[in-house]
């Protein structure tokens, strides 16, 4: 849940929010944000099957998507968003590299991850964790 702090402490405008990075989708559906050795990526719209919902999710389910430097990404419960329509657009076919983890914008969707190669490939319709 740092990632949960790192943004509410960032919208109390604490200094360390400087250490917050993002970027958007040209779409506009899908914003990440790197916070340290996370990264954080939310979908705006989808219309793919969800899957349920964890018993002990009781905050909002399905939209987001977080991993760390090394392991496997999740599909994660939030309470918060990472939506932020300040951040700079990743246009189709660039790729966005930092602290370890590369996430290439593609009109199919953006495909992200860590130097694990642990990553996701995210668009409207389609949610794939690998």
């Amino acid at each position: 849940m740092k990632i949960l702090l790192s943004l509410m402490l960032a919208l109390l405008g604490c200094s360390f929010a400087q250490n917050l990075q993002g970027f958007q989708t040209p779409s506009g559906n899908i914003h990440c944000m790197l916070f340290d050795s996370e990264l954080r990526c939310d979908l705006g719209t989808i219309t793919a099957r969800v899957p349920p919902r964890p018993k002990d999710c009781e905050l909002d389910w399905g939209n987001a998507f977080g991993m760390s430097l090394k392991g496997k990404a999740q599909r994660i419960c939030h309470g918060d968003t990472v939506m932020n329509p300040n951040y700079p657009v990743l246009q189709y076919g660039k790729t966005w590299k930092k602290a370890g983890f590369v996430c290439t914008s593609l009109s199919s969707g953006l495909s992200c991850t860590n130097k694990d190669k642990h990553g996701w490939v995210l668009s409207k319709g389609r949610q794939v964790i690998f």
